[in-house]
């Protein structure tokens, strides 16, 4: 690692595309499950995924060689539009291509909030392992603008790392466009559901929109 980025070499891509190409079975997998009695039967959930994301290399940076490990040069919104039209779920792995045929790993930070970006969304949803964000005495908050985030990532008080990396992707969201970004736990069974369909919602919220 360097910079909080993982340094993929010629040595460890195969091990990386491995991990990618099995989470992308379990989830798939997961996706299309239907038992009967249970609320997904009958749903027949259809996912695509594909060559979305054209990726370019960081290449050098402070005399350390990134290799394989790039950056999202482009989201192709149109394509996934489409496919979101036909009634499917995409889904974007940390995998991007370049137009020489390369394959570089990203950030999944990076992929989400381009994907967002792109596709105008209403607002980008991540998952961490804690809470959300959390403040001196361990009290979650609930609701900050992206000057207020600004000023926590600027400020010497140690975050986790996910959230860090969460939290600049959520600033970087709200100020290209994107009217929310909220940072839920993935230990809390229906997080996303609550945040998606009741008033309050869990977690932490960025947004210069008051509510």
């Amino acid at each position: 690692y360097y910079g909080g980025l993982r340094i993929t070499d010629e040595d460890n891509l195969p091990a990386v595309l491995s991990a990618v190409g099995s989470l992308r079975v379990r989830i798939e997998a997961l996706l299309s499950m239907g038992l009967a009695n249970s609320p997904m039967h009958g749903a027949r959930l259809r996912v695509a995924s594909g060559n979305f994301v054209t990726a370019r290399p960081l290449g050098v940076r402070d005399g350390v060689d990134f290799a394989h490990t790039g950056e999202v040069r482009r989201v192709d919104a149109e394509g996934i539009r489409q496919r979101l039209d036909d009634g499917n779920i995409v889904l974007l792995s940390c995998l991007g291509y370049s137009p020489t045929g390369e394959v570089f790993n990203l950030s999944a930070e990076d992929v989400a909030t381009a994907a967002a970006v792109a596709l105008k969304a209403d607002k980008l949803i991540s998952l961490v392992e804690g809470p959300g964000l959390v403040d001196g005495q361990q009290q979650l908050i609930e609701q900050l603008t992206p000057t207020a985030a600004e000023t926590v990532l600027s400020s010497r008080r140690a975050l986790p790392d996910d959230v860090r990396r969460q939290l600049i992707a959520a600033v970087h969201a709200c100020r290209n466009g994107i009217g929310r970004a909220h940072l839920l736990s993935r230990h809390v069974d229906g997080a996303l559901l609550q945040e998606l369909f009741t008033r309050d919602g869990v977690g932490t919220m960025i947004t210069s929109d008051r509510f």
